[in-house]
């Protein structure tokens, strides 16, 4: 078996598992935050920078969120079971990177591995969510050229997998569709906040032995849930967020 077809089979048993990356990345968190300090001892700098650090994630999230709202049914899901395709998306954000998703997850965990502000963290979070997404790019793209091939071929080879090329933008197929993507992408959003308010509050933990997040970060979780209850709601009893063809 040659080196290619062997990360080809890697990636097709890390896409089956790709769910728990976030784990694996959340307890790097943990030693991280062993001797955390406020930025200079200022309560006010680290109130800055956790704006900061939750703006590059919430960029990560708007990829997604983006991408999603502008993609048809059975395309850029989040199974885990067996590689789905309908159709291969070319327009759209789909013409200036290949795998746009993957982007918006890297900007996330970039966003959340800063907060503590160690250099190691963001580094070893960069480097295992590239080798992780490698992998999953290589089977997810074997699948797709198996599939549309010549298609598939004529896209790849004008459109860069990871590094958007925005010369080549050509308009959605699709018109964006905001109840697709809160559907699709309420629970990350969830996650997001919850993850940055947990970081919050161990931060003030560290610092002074309390164990609770300032109000604004309070306010945004507890914003943060109520939406999360409402689309888990409308998802789960009603069929308002669905959408034909989506």
């Amino acid at each position: 078996m040659s080196l290619a077809q062997e990360l080809v089979k890697e990636g097709h048993k890390i896409f089956r598992w790709r769910s728990y990356l976030p784990l694996v990345l959340l307890t790097l968190l943990f030693p991280a935050f062993r001797h955390f300090t406020f930025p200079c001892g200022s309560h006010r700098l680290n109130e800055f920078w956790g704006i900061f650090c939750l703006c590059v994630s919430l960029f990560g999230l708007t990829i997604r969120v983006y991408t999603i709202g502008h993609v048809p049914r059975k395309t850029s899901g989040r199974n885990t079971q067996k590689q789905v395709a309908e159709e291969l998306n070319t327009t759209g954000i789909y013409s200036v990177v290949r795998h746009p998703l993957y982007l918006g997850n890297f900007w996330i965990w970039i966003g959340i591995s800063l907060y503590p502000r160690h250099w190691w963290l963001t580094l070893l979070v960069a480097v295992i969510s590239l080798v992780y997404h490698e992998r999953i790019i290589l089977a997810e793209e074997a699948f797709l050229e198996s599939k549309f091939a010549d298609q598939f071929r004529n896209w790849s080879a004008r459109t860069p997998a990871f590094l958007p090329n925005f010369k080549n933008w050509t308009p959605s197929d699709l018109p964006f569709c905001w109840r697709t993507a809160l559907q699709r992408e309420y629970l990350g959003l969830y996650a997001i906040i919850v993850i940055f308010t947990a970081m919050e509050a161990a931060g003030h933990f560290m610092t002074n032995g309390r164990f609770f997040p300032d109000k604004p970060w309070l306010f945004l979780f507890i914003g943060a849930t109520v939406l999360f209850v409402a689309v888990r709601f409308l998802r789960k009893c009603t069929r308002f967020l669905k959408v034909v063809g989506r």
